[in-house]
């Protein structure tokens, strides 16, 4: 990719560890010569953080807030902060905020370098909804860092949901995912195991069954990923309740 170039964050990023640290580790790598697969992953993983961030920090306009966050990846792509992460010294989402913190002092160099171009390619962020309220879960919750939270947490779920969905119909077990879909991704008000049992054909014991299996599963898969973005067994469990208050 030439300098210049327009890449699609994520393009070529097929094969790559599924969790953070597995990519993370990747850039660490002295036999690895091309990272930079590896850094779009990244990017397009946790861009949607940095963006609500900055949306509230600043009280950016939605275009705005796209530009700032193309800076702060680029910034963070061309440098070596991600090289420098250490889980056992905190949680990666910690560790991108602080760096997004303190990346405030380098806003203003980093968007003139970005509107010239600056020999960095583009990074498609993707489409996010422009009105302010669509930027929240919760729209009351104008708080930078909770909105930060908010969608680091959404990613490991759907992350987290789009890994187990693969593996699942890879072990031929599609039929527990179709429940899990049927249930959790209806779009009636109250969806009910007979709804359920009765659209796949299958006993509500087995749509019960499934939804537990599927459940364990993605619990599973995110516990995975926020055990390698932290050091100890006391920092995974801080991680877990400051994310999901358990």
């Amino acid at each position: 990719m030439g300098p210049g170039g327009d890449t699609s964050i994520g393009g070529g990023a097929a094969g790559f560890p599924h969790t953070t640290w597995g990519l993370v580790s990747r850039i660490h790598d002295p036999d690895n010569p091309d990272v930079r697969p590896v850094l779009d992953a990244l990017a397009l993983r946790y861009w949607k953080p940095v963006y609500r961030y900055v949306r509230l920090t600043w009280g950016k306009s939605n275009e705005d807030a796209k530009d700032i966050t193309q800076a702060f990846l680029l910034w963070l792509l061309q440098g070596d902060a991600l090289k420098r992460y250490e889980p056992d010294r905190g949680s990666f989402r910690k560790y991108l905020k602080l760096l997004l913190g303190r990346f405030v002092s380098h806003q203003a160099e980093a968007l003139q370098r970005l509107k010239r171009g600056g020999g960095a390619a583009i990074l498609r962020l993707g489409d996010e909804e422009a009105p302010l309220e669509n930027v929240l879960a919760d729209p009351k919750a104008t708080d930078p860092e909770k909105a930060f939270d908010q969608a680091w947490m959404a990613e490991l779920v759907q992350g987290a949901v789009a890994r187990v969905r693969e593996r699942l119909i890879s072990d031929g077990r599609d039929a527990q995912f179709r429940a899990y879909e049927e249930y959790e991704m209806s779009s009636a008000e109250s969806p009910t195991y007979a709804g359920v049992a009765a659209r796949l054909g299958i006993k509500e014991s087995d749509v019960r069954n499934h939804l537990y299996a599927v459940r364990e599963e993605i619990r599973s898969e995110i516990r995975r990923e926020i055990l390698e973005t932290t050091g100890s067994e006391g920092a995974f469990e801080e991680e877990w309740r400051e994310l999901f208050g358990e």
